[in-house]
Order: structure tokens, then sequence, then C-alpha cells
């Protein structure tokens, strides 16, 4: 019974302090080489799905607010553009039941700590300021990498922790095609799909009384067609899938495997040559899980230098 509560409480907190944040529109777009930035992303979501703890049926609500600083880095790798990228999600999560079974909340805490790596294969060149400028883009396509490391707050007596105290590998192929003159291009249009594979290692000190804590790779895809709308002002339409993530413990299947289907839209607004804000919005439009459905808002400022 608390083991299946609290695979329960956690499945969609894992979207968030684990692996499963979308990247969002122009994420992999071109930069030129020397291009660093620091980011501070704010992220607001909301879990609700039918769940059955033995007694009958409950409307289950989560929510999770995290802001996670990031520091990016852009460099030539072999002639191509590189980048490396490192993290740390703060922040804090409700759990609650229509009929109060459960009624729990975090603390202020650190989530897992990220670091991660692009690798441009396919029209990404380093460029210098001068040749982005000039650049005509085409067809791009990259691997990307980002390994989250068990350095969260954890406590295997508490029901909800922004740490998941495992190892998490996300690896994606993002690609993109780019209509427009250059990167500067006012009229710029770019169509953009990232598919992923998550992987995790085993949690060997779950909340509820099991040794072991075990959760199947978790595959989506998410999709993007953006446009600029002058120099200041771009916006795009976004698209996010994923499926599996069945979580185990002590070997036995729970059942829990997800299915979901998003659809949202993000406007980027470029505030002066060294700073720029992102805000995206997204809604389940399908959920395996019973009345099922998740809503993300995704706030991001960025300082380039």
């Amino acid at each position: 019974m608390l083991v299946r509560i609290a695979l329960a409480a956690s499945a969609s907190l894992a979207m968030i302090s684990g692996a499963l944040s979308f990247d969002g529109a122009r994420a992999y777009h071109l930069r030129p080489e020397g291009a660093s930035d620091l980011s501070l992303t704010t992220t607001l979501l909301g879990a609700t799905e039918t769940v059955n703890f033995g007694g009958g049926d409950e409307t289950s609500d989560l929510g999770v607010g995290v802001v996670t600083p990031s520091y990016r880095h852009t460099f030539n790798l072999m002639g191509n553009a590189g980048t490396i990228l490192i993290g740390l999600p703060l922040g804090s999560a409700f759990y609650s039941t229509s009929a109060g079974t459960i009624d729990v909340d975090t603390d202020f805490a650190q989530g897992d700590m990220f670091i991660g790596g692009v690798w441009g294969l396919v029209g990404a060149p380093s460029m210098s300021v001068m040749e982005y400028v000039q650049y005509k883009p085409g067809f791009q396509a990259s691997v990307a990498a980002r390994l989250f490391a068990p350095t969260g707050d954890y406590d295997s007596s508490r029901l909800l922790n922004l740490g998941q105290n495992r190892w998490t590998l996300e690896a994606s192929l993002p690609m993109s095609y780019a209509l427009g003159e250059s990167m500067i291009d006012p009229n710029l249009m770019t169509f953009e799909v990232r598919p992923f594979a998550v992987v995790f290692s085993d949690n060997d000190d779950p909340f509820g009384g099991a040794d072991v804590a075990s959760k199947d790779p978790i595959f989506g895809v998410e999709g993007h067609i953006t446009r600029n709308f002058g120099n200041s002002v771009w916006a795009a339409l976004d698209g996010y899938y994923e499926t599996g993530g069945e979580t185990s413990a002590d070997g036995v299947a729970q059942g829990d495997a997800r299915e979901n289907l998003s659809l949202g839209a993000t406007l980027g607004l470029v505030l002066s040559p060294s700073y720029a804000v992102r805000i995206s919005y997204r809604e389940s439009v399908y959920s395996s899980a019973q009345d099922g459905s998740v809503r993300a808002l995704e706030i991001a400022t960025a300082f380039l230098f």
C-alpha cells in the first residue's frame, strides 16, 4: 500500500526534478563560438489523475515549482559547434488527494544537479560572430546528453523528495530545418524535432518499505514550429509526447507506465543584445492515466555574454 502511494506521488514529480523537463523551442538554436549565458528557468507544473489506493477512486493533485539556474558555453569541437551545460534545480512540491488520504508538501529544497553536452553533427559548424551573422542555415542535426546525479535533497522516510536518489541519463538527437537568409533574418522560420530516451538506475532506498525501486526507460519526442516577427520577437507552436516509465518495487511491476501528449505555445523576447526571455505553456490533450492531465508554465530568462 505505502509503495503504491509513494510511486503514484512521485511519478509526475520526476518530470521536473528528474530528466523529463522538455527543452522547449529553439533550445538547440545555433550559437557562435565562445557564446556563454547564465539562465534562470522557473517551471510551474500541475498534474491531476484518478488513483485507487484500495478504498475507492480518489482524485490526486501534484504541484511542483522549480527554479533552475544554469550555465551554458559554446566552443569549437572538431570544427563543429559544441556546448556544455550545468544546472541545479531548486524548488518544492505538494501532493494531495480529494478524500484527504494524503496531504503532504516539501520544504524548499535542492533537486538533482545535472551536466550535459551537445555536439553538432550536420549543419552546425563552429563560427565566429561575423560568420554566424552571415551564415545561411538549413538542415541541422546534433547529438545531446544530460546526466542527473543523485545530489538532491532525499529522505526515504518522506513521501515527496526533490532528489530522486538515482542516476538518470537522457540522450537525444535534436534536428531542425531553418528557412531564412541568415541566423538573424527577421522572418526566420524553423521546424524542430527532438527524439529522446531516458534511462534510470535503481533507487536502493525507496519510501514505503521496498528494498529497491526501479523505473523502465522513457521514450519521447518534442516538436516545434517557430518564426521570427522582426528582430525582437519570435513565437512557436509546440508538441510533446512521452511513453514508458513503469516502476517496480522489489521486481514487482506496478502497472503505472504513462503515455502523454501535450500541446502548447512559446513566446520569445529579445530585450537587448545580452538579455532574452522565453515564456512557454503546455497542456496535455491525451493521457493514459485515468482522468489524467498535466499543465506546465515555464519562464526562462538568459543573460548572454
